[in-house]
């Protein structure tokens, strides 16, 4: 080694002016000597390089370095450091030869609590590590994502690789009313639809639902479900079983779609009010307009003719039946026939009267009888019988209290009044006294006592004698 203190130099007498000059020389030796001791001093205190490793992570980097300290080789070699890495040893730390410096960096983790995030700088990779050093309990209900994957608070110790972000949901107090029963739950959902799962709970398509599904949870959130009632709709041939929220049945047909057309109805009817178990029938109606003709007869019109002879009949004009046609509004309901109710009706064809003519002009006169001559009015077809008073069980008094005998016949008096006096060929003169048992108007009950009794049984003209009575029936039945 060099020794650093100047050797002292040894006095010599010169003369005066060789002591000035040797002491110029001996000064300026001085100083020469001073500043290669110096020079041999630094050289002596100059440090050595080392050899040193710096690990950054997982990288390792060895130099020759002449630093003292840590914090001067980081510098040299333009190693910074970040807020939260961790340097080992110290920045202050001197160097030794083949020491190592390891740097530990720090990882940006961002950590969401309930929407809220931070950004921390950690030097833990573990999840619970870094919630704890966050001061972060997850509770039992939160919910936990690790870079983006649920997990469980029992998979933090144990997952297998580095997280950056952490997302923590807390689990809030919500309340369900489902209609009047109240539930009361701790979760951590974040919407209505996922509490409603995570409680069990189905809606059906018609109940209703405050707030809908879609709303984010937030403490204290009061959910309120109103049930449909369960109904059934038996239409069109198929049962529905459904559900409808209140109002009357028509808001229930409308809500699954089974629309009422004009003459359609249900039972119980539309404007009751829906009440759970209510089966409705919905009842279809259609209409139809079906046509039936029918004949309208003609009428007989009878006009009197005084210019012709009484018992003169003839057909001045033929009728005619018309047509009607009628409509009627045939109802079914579900394809049944339930009604039929006469709608409209139209005349097709109007019917033409039958005119008949009939003379009312009474000519007199005469016919031989036995008894002589006799004036007669009128001749009459009728169809003769006789009887007697054993016929009747011996009962030998007529209508009009005569006694039945030969002479006194039966007649309608409707057509030939009691009274009339009659010739009857065959028979002789006659007089309507008694009522003709059959009653019919063309025919006539020729009488006889017991001893004298006469069947007949044919047509015969008979003469009605004058005098002509007051009224005359002049139109005579057909026979």
């Amino acid at each position: 080694m060099i020794d650093p203190k100047p050797t002292p130099l040894k006095s010599h007498s010169t003369p005066k002016v060789g002591c000035l000059l040797l002491a110029g020389f001996s000064l300026l030796g001085i100083v020469l000597t001073a500043m290669v001791a110096a020079a041999l001093i630094a050289l002596y205190n100059r440090p050595q390089p080392i050899s040193v490793t710096i690990w950054d992570g997982d990288a390792a980097l060895e130099i020759e370095t002449e630093a003292g300290s840590v914090g001067e080789i980081l510098a040299e070699v333009g190693l910074t450091l970040n807020p939260g890495d961790l340097l080992d040893p110290a920045a202050e730390t001197r160097l030794s030869d083949d020491g190592a410096i390891h740097i530990t960096r720090a990882r940006d983790v961002l950590l969401t609590i309930d929407g809220q995030s931070q950004s921390r700088r950690t030097l833990f990779t573990n999840p619970l590590d870094i919630l704890n050093e966050a001061t972060v309990q997850p509770g039992p209900l939160d919910r936990l994502w690790l870079d983006g994957t649920l997990a469980r608070p029992a998979d933090l110790l144990t997952w297998p690789i580095p997280v950056t972000q952490i997302e923590i949901r807390r689990a809030v107090t919500v309340v369900i009313l489902d209609d009047g029963v109240v539930q009361q739950l701790q979760t951590a959902a974040e919407t209505v639809a996922e509490v409603l799962a995570e409680a069990g709970i189905t809606l059906f398509e018609a109940d209703l639902l405050t707030p809908d599904v879609t709303t984010a949870v937030t403490a204290d959130l009061q959910v309120q479900i109103t049930r449909a009632a369960p109904i059934s709709i038996i239409a069109d041939g198929q049962t529905l079983t459904t559900r409808a929220l209140g109002g009357t049945i028509a808001d229930a047909l409308g809500q699954v779609g089974v629309t009422l057309g004009e003459l359609d109805y249900s039972v119980p009817s539309a404007e009751v009010a829906v009440q759970p178990g209510l089966v409705v029938r919905v009842i279809r109606v259609t209409e139809e307009i079906v046509t039936a003709d029918e004949t309208i007869p003609f009428e007989v019109v009878y006009q009197a003719d005084s210019s012709r002879e009484l018992d003169q009949v003839v057909v001045a004009q033929a009728g005619q039946n018309g047509t009607l046609r009628g409509y009627t509004r045939v109802r079914y309901e579900n394809g049944v026939e339930v009604s039929r109710t006469p709608d409209s009706a139209e005349v097709l064809a109007e019917p033409i009267n039958q005119i008949i003519v009939y003379g009312t002009n009474v000519v007199i006169r005469v016919v031989d009888t036995p008894e002589g001559p006799r004036e007669y009015w009128r001749v009459m077809r009728l169809y003769a019988t006789s009887y007697h008073p054993a016929a009747l069980g011996g009962d030998n008094v007529t209508a009009t209290g005569r006694i039945l005998t030969k002479g006194i016949v039966g007649i309608d008096p409707t057509l030939i009044p009691y009274g009339s006096q009659m010739y009857v060929p065959g028979y002789g003169l006659a007089l309507a006294a008694d009522t003709g048992i059959r009653r019919r108007k063309l025919w006539i009950d020729l009488g006889y006592d017991d001893e004298n009794w006469v069947s007949w049984s044919r047509y015969v003209d008979v003469y009605m004698l004058t005098p002509v009575p007051a009224e005359i029936e002049y139109i005579l039945p057909e026979i």
